[in-house]
């Protein structure tokens, strides 16, 4: 049987129907689609768990962060968390389990917005590795994407490291545009230079683009994470 998705409370609104962006000081808690995930503020609580996700090889294999050299050990990673993420509306992402259990399996969030162009730039996605490949990420972004319109967003934006061919794919699937690269943008570790992708999503494309999202996730979730 075909998986059907509920709408969310609050579609984009048209340019005739615009709104002023209006984020709140504290973010909500959010339930995805499936209700395989939920989404909630990131708290002190979570940084020892983010902190287990950096010390995977995979995490820091697409070029993450490589503007400073990568934390070792429990302390830097700690530190780096703390540094990286403080000041940020952040979510947490986590996975529900049988008999009301849950685990923690990353996060996503807001790194910049000007209320005047209604723009939000998203960041700070870190996924559990061993979740790659199975739409959790894509799960998690109809869910960020529906709430940030709902409160006005009129342009959501993110840079990827040009290297990163993995999340560049992922997003352009999803309904990014590819807008251009930001060349000798900053430097990584070892002093050489980085390029990054800027893309964007648009509340005018929202409407036609997530019944695509939601599509794309039903027919290609894997059966495992089906029933949670």
């Amino acid at each position: 049987m075909p998986l059907v998705f509920p709408l969310p409370d609050a579609l984009p609104r048209t340019r005739k129907a615009a709104m002023a962006l209006l984020l709140p000081d504290t973010l909500p808690t959010l339930q995805t689609v499936t209700g395989r995930f939920v989404l909630a503020p990131f708290t002190a609580l979570d940084v020892e768990p983010l902190a287990r996700l950096l010390a995977r090889d995979e995490i820091w294999s697409q070029g993450f962060s490589d503007s400073e050299a990568r934390p070792a050990g429990e302390a830097e990673l700690t530190a780096f968390v703390d540094r990286r993420f403080a000041g940020l509306q952040v979510f947490s992402v986590y996975q529900k389990l049988p008999l009301g259990q849950s685990r923690f399996v990353g996060t996503t969030g807001i790194t910049e917005h000007e209320d005047a162009t209604e723009r939000v730039k998203i960041g700070r996605t870190v996924l559990d590795p061993d979740l790659w490949g199975a739409k959790v990420n894509h799960e998690v972004k109809i869910t960020l994407l529906d709430w940030l319109f709902s409160c006005g967003a009129g342009r959501i934006e993110c840079d990827v490291d040009a290297r990163n061919q993995r999340s560049l794919a992922s997003l352009v699937r999803f309904g990014f545009t590819a807008e251009g690269t930001r060349r000798r943008s900053s430097r990584n570790v070892d002093g050489l230079w980085r390029d990054f992708v800027i893309l964007s999503l648009l509340t005018e494309e929202w409407p036609e683009l997530r019944p695509r999202a939601l599509a794309s996730l039903a027919g290609q979730m894997p059966a495992g994470l089906l029933a949670v």
